[in-house]
């Protein structure tokens, strides 16, 4: 492996940082994208019995709000439960674009970091051919062995390029579509929610 990226030649440090990076994204968004950490299964039923029976304390609340991105919201519909039905759901809304914002952190340094790697690996790869090109009119002249190794090294960084962009672009757009879901899920849950207490 150190002889592949000795190989590649200076354009494979930052492809492994790359590399690095979006595994680490991929695992913090893989961990804070479950579903029981955004929106646990009867929480929504929980808060409405507490409710009901005037049991929710300040501190439940707080604790509540800190624990999911839909406790959040829920709590928040019964901070503005007096307000009219427009204006309670228009502070919703508010709050329902800083749980997008959350759940989306990382999503776009993810994107562009797939998007610059088979970027940096064909800009290795045109430095590596003009070395190679270069190397052979000063020493060798056209030696096919010597041109056929410089190629073969330089087209390295594109290979390993293309190696981190394909799942980085995958795991792009698999967060996308999840966060998606996630949203239209913590919508349901709270207009149900806002049926009950908005009454």
């Amino acid at each position: 492996m150190s002889e592949f990226i000795i190989a590649g030649g200076v354009f494979m440090w930052p492809l492994l940082a790359c590399s690095v990076l979006i595994i680490s994204i991929s695992i913090e968004r893989l961990w804070f994208l479950q579903l029981r950490l955004v929106s646990p299964n009867g929480l929504k039923s929980q808060i409405i019995n507490l409710y009901n029976k005037d049991l929710l304390s300040q501190r439940q609340s707080e604790e509540i709000s800190q624990l999911s991105s839909l406790g959040y919201l829920l709590i928040n519909c019964i901070k503005y439960k007096n307000l009219p039905r427009e204006n309670l759901e228009s502070k919703i809304e508010e709050k329902a674009s800083e749980v997008k914002h959350l759940l989306d952190r990382n999503l776009t340094m993810l994107g562009t970091l797939a998007t610059i790697s088979p970027l940096l690996g064909l800009l290795g790869t045109v430095v590596g051919m003009i070395t190679a090109f270069t190397g052979l009119s000063e020493i060798t002249g056209a030696n096919p062995d010597v041109l056929a190794e410089g190629i073969s090294q330089a087209l390295i960084t594109t290979a390993f390029g293309l190696f981190i962009a394909v799942p980085g672009l995958v795991m792009h757009k698999y967060f996308e579509q999840k966060i998606s879901h996630l949203l239209i899920n913590l919508q349901a849950e709270v207009s149900d929610f806002i049926d009950v207490i908005n009454k």
